[in-house]
Formats: structure tokens, sequence, C-alpha cells
């Protein structure tokens, strides 16, 4: 475990919403997260986000205008601090393309990516619109061109390790991916040990590790501020998608790692704080504290 220099982290918070599929709760998620979590020593900044709708599709891309700025507007404040650690509270999980391009280029590549998530995020834009499924396949140098020219060091393949990878695997199966070897490691081989994950590292010995953290990974009958855990369907999608992992699990081994590695990059992304989204709501349109005459409902976009 490498001692981290605090005044060299820079806590991101990166509110971004478009890049899920226009879903408003992913801004409130990414500022709860920012309020749970402990409090930043270091140097702090907001990445400034588009409050307006953007519904324009273009290169196949949903919103792609307003997250490639945002995305640019990450970059430079990043850029303004030149820290050596990023801790990223999202947000969709395309607030992590500024982030890790800047520390795997910052590294000379020198770097791991644990990539924990349920979904591997390498779909390109002809087989599905919304960029947060697509910003693995950004850092690895696949996808929208403009997208891809805002990493200056691609990941290479033997960097990247899914960890909890159980769902939408067909889209690694999609050009060039499908010639890519990335490795892969499900819940049922993470539920014991941390082994195999350490194995892995220890086979490639990186200087420096980044993890990226979809909250989506955990078991949504123990973790239910997620997208898919929509209350009005949940007893149906419990069952219908593939178990996730506990949060114990991810506990340990993120724990296991930074105890043997120097950790210099954190992302943890999708909070879909469903309960607390509606009571903002319902509070918003009360007496005394809100608006009698405000009749407008929650907006959002369930699975």
């Amino acid at each position: 475990m490498i001692e981290n220099n605090n005044n060299r982290t820079l806590r991101l918070l990166f509110p971004q919403w478009q890049g899920g599929g226009n879903n408003p709760p992913y801004i409130l998620g990414a500022h709860l997260l920012n309020w749970l979590a402990p409090k930043a020593e270091g140097p702090f900044e907001e990445v400034p986000v588009s409050l307006n709708l953007d519904e324009e599709k273009e290169h196949g891309i949903m919103a792609r205008g307003t997250v490639l700025k945002q995305a640019r507007s990450a970059k430079e404040l990043i850029q303004k601090h030149n820290p050596d650690r990023i801790v990223v509270l999202g947000g969709d999980c395309s607030v992590e393309l500024a982030p890790f391009a800047y520390l795997n280029e910052k590294y000379d590549g020198d770097t791991a990516l644990l990539w924990v998530d349920a979904h591997p995020d390498v779909y390109i834009p002809e087989d599905f619109p919304n960029h947060h499924a697509m910003v693995l396949a950004n850092l690895l140098g696949v996808g929208d061109k403009e997208f891809v020219a805002e990493v200056p060091r691609f990941f290479k393949p033997e960097q990247v390790l899914f960890v909890g990878l159980n769902d939408l695997l067909e889209s690694l199966n999609s050009e060039p991916l499908r010639n890519m070897k990335l490795d892969s490691l499900g819940p049922d081989e993470i539920k014991q040990d941390s082994s195999k994950v350490l194995q892995w590292l220890d086979e490639r010995k990186p200087s420096k590790i980044m993890i990226h953290f979809d909250l989506d990974v955990l078991d949504m009958t123990e973790f239910r501020s997620l997208l898919v855990a929509y209350p009005e369907t949940y007893e149906e999608y419990k069952d219908k998608f593939p178990r996730g992992v506990r949060m114990e699990t991810i506990i340990r081994i993120l724990q296991d790692v930074a105890k043997s590695y120097d950790v210099v990059g954190l992302g943890i992304t999708e909070h879909f704080p469903w309960d607390s989204y509606f009571l903002q709501n319902m509070l918003s349109r009360l007496p005394l504290i809100g608006d009698v005459n405000k009749t407008e409902r929650p907006k959002y976009n369930p699975l």
C-alpha cells in the first residue's frame, strides 16, 4: 500500500446525467455520493453540467455534444491541478473518460484498470446510443472519433480486468472489440476471496491502479439505488436480471488491491437513488416548504 498525499488527490464531482439516457436522478445521485463520502482533504472541483434536456442524436450518440463538452470541461479542471490521484463521483459512467485518460498518460501506460461493473461499457454508436455504455471502448481507442481523440494514450486490452461482469456481454463481440482479449472475472469467481484479482495483477505488476466502480455491479436485493431497481418493476427484475455482487465482497477486493498496489484513480458511478429522488419531488410540492401549485412529477427513464 502506498501512502497517499491528500494534497495531490483531486476530488471531482461530476453529476452528468445525459450520457446515461438523459436520467436526472444521476444528478442527485452524484451529489449524495459526495455528501456521504468522507470529506475531501485535498483539492475539490465540480464539473459544470447542463441541466437542459438534450435529446439530439448525433453520429449515433444521444446528447453527444453536451457529453463531449462536459468531458472537455473535466479535462480542463484536471489539468488545472495536475493531480497524482483522482477520485470521481458521478453521474453516469462516461464521467470517467477524462480522468482515466489523464492518469494513463501521466503514468506512461504503466497502469491497470479494474472495471468493476455488471456491464462491459464497450458498445459502439452503431449498436447503442447512450455514451455511458461506450466509455471503456473509447479508452481503448474504439468508437466515435471525437471521444477517442480525448484519449492521448489508449489503454491496451491487457491493462483491463472486468470484475463482477455478468450482463450485456454481446457488446464484446462488436468489431473491433472481438479481436481484443479482455480478461474477466464473474461474480462467482470473486465470491470467496480476492486471489484471482491479485493473481491477475501480480502477473502484470503495474505501478499504478485505477478502479472504475459502477454501483450496478452490486446485488440489487441488497442495494436498491440502481437504475434496474425501479420500484414498479423491482419484483420482476430482481429475478429476471443476473444476481450481482455483495457489497462486502467489493469492499474486500478493493481493500486487498489497495494494500498491495498504488491506487491512483477511483470512479464511483451510476448512483440512482429512487427513494430520495421521489422524496425530493414530494417535498418540493408540500405546504410551507414547497409549492402547492406544482403538479410536475419526477422525470426519469426506467429500463
